[in-house]
């Protein structure tokens, strides 16, 4: 079983358009952590218990016959969202940049990935392209979401 992994992902490669801002990424990180289920296919239920600027509280479900978990969110403008599973994961959700100055956004899981089944036989390396893979779909979704109005920031 992996009991943490990560990756990072560039969010601005060669030809990607539009460029997304640091700003831009940040209220698209907002936004999954209000409402998930376009960000992370894993997320079959999604219930918003609490929200404030600075926290939410959901109640959500990891595939459709997965248990109901709550998620305690801390969002630290404009770097970090911390994610408290109730079934015993952290997740963080990092906005940084490389020495050169490339935007770069990582997803971190300690104690399992919600909704990834654990096989000990899976590489390390392979569970982390997946990630990867689901780290890019975040941000071409928020690159939807700024392109068609919804993401406001510059």
């Amino acid at each position: 079983m992996v009991s943490a992994l990560a990756a990072t992902v560039p969010v601005n490669p060669p030809g990607a358009t539009p460029v997304l801002s640091e700003a831009q990424v940040w209220e698209g990180l907002g936004i999954k952590a209000r409402n998930p289920k376009s960000f992370v296919a894993a997320i079959t239920h999604c219930e918003l218990v609490y929200d404030s600027p600075n926290k939410v509280t959901r109640r959500v479900k990891f595939g459709e016959d997965a248990p109901l978990a709550t998620e305690e969110i801390e969002l630290h403008e404009p770097a970090i969202a911390y994610f408290e599973v109730s079934l015993g994961n952290r997740i963080t959700n990092i906005v940084s940049y490389s020495p050169s100055g490339e935007l770069l956004l990582t997803f971190s899981f300690a104690n399992g990935i919600p909704g990834v089944p654990t096989d000990e036989a899976t590489p390390n390396v392979q569970i982390a392209k997946g990630l990867a893979g689901g780290i890019q779909h975040s941000i071409d979704r928020i690159r939807e979401l700024v392109v068609d109005g919804t993401i406001k920031a510059k």
